[in-house]
């Protein structure tokens, strides 16, 4: 099978800027009305939001780009962690779903999921989403298919009323968010008492990410500066910290990180500057775990001591039990 087939096998087609060969002009490119059966070779077709258009790709460094085509015989010169960040990177600008990501690619969502959820160089280079992710971001560098950037947020003025969200979260343009008006019982300690799971904080951390468009660097800042105690670490958090902990999965998996508390912290501060009420789980939280909050020493791949034929469920709140 040639390489030509195995690249639109594995992704599909590549976007209009790489419909010709490269170092052939786009004049040479054949049209679509002309019907010509043997059109070259295309790859994923990588729309952006809206209207966007990709920028030209000029003619003397499309001359010297490999040929999308080649891809199948390229070396793999990314490891499993550099491509799980160009995962996460495109699925927080909310450009595409993991759904649609894990379609476009041509494996499974678990495949997807799994993979994004493994750590260091070599894990998950086992994993059909490796490869296939491998060859769609490859593709789109020859393409000349940038990765998204993060969406600017909204600055606050007289474009925004009083009472806005923008207004009331204090979101600047690039800046850090201003919640230093908003002060929790206990933060001066870091002993505030945390009222949501580790699972809850991801999908805040989540859904942070696709409302506001801030950067993982700058939300690692944000979330470091809640921190007051002894155990602050000398320096913010780092991206792969984060992306440790957004991988993980289990109400309490994560529970003894600072980052999980500091998290916390900050999505209680937004909520309480935005107004908005506590949610059914985190009154369901309260009830549960006031006056102290959720504990913060443990966690479900700790060591358990039980009777013989019995062993350790965590439920949706948190709290073991033994069965």
């Amino acid at each position: 099978m040639d390489s030509k087939k195995n690249v639109r096998t594995a992704l599909g087609a590549l976007p209009d800027a790489a419909n010709a060969r490269v170092g052939q002009s786009p004049a040479a490119k054949p049209s679509a009305a002309a019907g010509q059966e043997n059109a070259p070779l295309v790859g994923p077709s990588f729309k952006k939001p809206g209207s966007m258009k990709r920028k030209s790709i000029d003619e003397d460094s499309r001359s010297m780009s490999p040929d999308p085509s080649d891809v199948v015989t390229m070396k793999m010169d990314e490891d499993c962690d550099q491509v799980r960040r160009k995962i996460n990177r495109l699925l927080d600008s909310g450009e595409i779903t993991k759904t649609a990501f894990a379609k476009e690619i041509g494996v499974g969502v678990k495949s997807v999921t799994g993979f994004l959820a493994q750590h260091g160089h070599l894990k998950g280079s086992g994993c059909a989403a490796y490869v296939a992710a491998w060859k769609y971001f490859k593709i789109r560098e020859i393409a000349g298919v940038k990765l998204p950037t993060n969406k600017k947020q909204k600055t606050t003025g007289s474009v925004a009323g009083e009472g806005s969200s923008s207004s009331a979260a204090g979101k600047t343009a690039k800046g850090p968010l201003d919640l230093s008006d908003i002060e929790l019982d206990g933060e001066e300690y870091d002993d505030v008492p945390v009222f949501d799971t580790c699972d809850e904080i991801r999908r805040k951390i989540n859904a942070h990410f696709k409302k506001s468009g801030t950067s993982q660097a700058q939300f690692c800042r944000d979330v470091h500066a809640q921190l007051y105690g002894p155990d602050r670490p000398a320096k913010p958090f780092t991206s792969a910290q984060l992306a440790k902990f957004r991988s993980s999965k289990g109400p309490i998996n994560g529970a003894k990180l600072p980052l999980f508390y500091a998290c916390y912290v900050f999505f209680e501060k937004m909520r309480i500057k935005e107004g908005k009420p506590k949610t059914k789980l985190r009154l369901e939280m309260e009830e549960l775990w006031e006056p102290l909050g959720l504990p913060r020493d443990r966690d479900s791949r700790d060591s358990f001591i039980c009777f013989a034929g019995t062993h350790p469920y965590v439920d949706k709140y948190g709290n073991i039990s033994v069965f």
